[in-house]
């Protein structure tokens, strides 16, 4: 049977299209721009309807404009609300890894030799590859799957060392409580793996920008139909969107950008097996 090591069986990983640079700017240039398109449009219909004598109707697209602005907040609040929830979920994950790490390092201590220093390397080695590197971290789908692949290529030697360390004559006492803290480490990988993808979908980010653009050409429309300058009050508000919009973003992305995961709780566990090891 061939070792359970392919990153292939993740194939629902999900990570942005776009970096976190690349969006923002891309947000930067949309949001004003779509303003500017509204504001224009709003002031050619307007010239077009005094040169032809028609009365200019000030409150036309107040009732879509505020209809828009409401599922505008709404769809921020929904997605900075799930941003939130997904990165709580990787800090518990990731401090639930570690604890689960320590507690199988220290237990296979009462294993003995040679199964206890295999086992203990072993753990070591599988820590190591859980820790994402601080540059670079996890961008792409592909590396999220070189992530995946160089820790299931360590945690396939985990579960063999421990069924051949706990074999007899060793007490059922300490087979049990050894074996059911490695288990507890293989269940945490997929708790890791569980909020790795970022689960708001394109689908769903790309309605959120579409809704913003929609908000700042109707607010650039209305202020084009009624014979208003487009002020600084527009610009500071596309300004704010972007940054609402960019902050969701970064909190989505667990290794990249400025807010990131915090992995001293995981850092703390392979400092103290390496102390432990000497």
């Amino acid at each position: 049977m061939e070792p359970f090591t392919l990153p292939e069986v993740y194939e629902r990983i999900t990570l942005p299209l776009l970096g976190l640079g690349t969006t923002a700017l891309v947000l930067v240039v949309l949001l004003p721009t779509f303003a500017i398109l509204g504001f224009l449009t709003g002031r050619r219909n307007r010239n077009r309807k005094i040169a032809s004598g028609d009365e200019v109707d000030l409150r036309a697209g107040e009732a879509s404009l505020g209809a828009i602005m409401a599922l505008l907040g709404l769809l921020l609040a929904f997605s900075f609300g799930s941003a939130l929830s997904l990165l709580e979920s990787r800090k518990s994950d990731i401090i639930t890894e570690a604890n689960a790490l320590g507690t199988a390092y220290l237990r296979a201590a009462y294993l003995p030799e040679p199964s206890r220093g295999e086992l203990m390397s072993a753990l070591h080695d599988y820590a190591r590859t859980r820790i994402i590197p601080e540059t670079g971290g996890i961008v792409s789908t592909e590396d999220a799957r070189a992530f995946i692949e160089r820790s299931l290529a360590a945690q396939e030697r985990l579960w063999p060392l421990t069924v051949a360390a706990t074999a007899d004559p060793l007490p059922p006492a300490i087979a049990t409580f050894v074996a059911g803290s490695v288990n507890d480490v293989l269940d945490a990988h997929q708790l890791r793996m569980r909020s790795i993808s970022v689960p708001v979908s394109e689908l769903s980010q790309v309605i959120v920008v579409v809704t913003a653009l929609a908000a700042l050409f109707l607010l650039g429309n209305r202020a084009g139909m009624a014979g208003r300058a487009l002020t600084w009050r527009t610009y500071t508000f596309a300004g704010l969107l972007v940054l609402v919009m960019v902050t969701v973003l970064d909190v989505q992305r667990a290794s990249q950008g400025f807010i990131r995961v915090d992995q001293s709780a995981l850092k703390a566990t392979l400092a103290a097996m390496e102390a432990e090891t000497g």
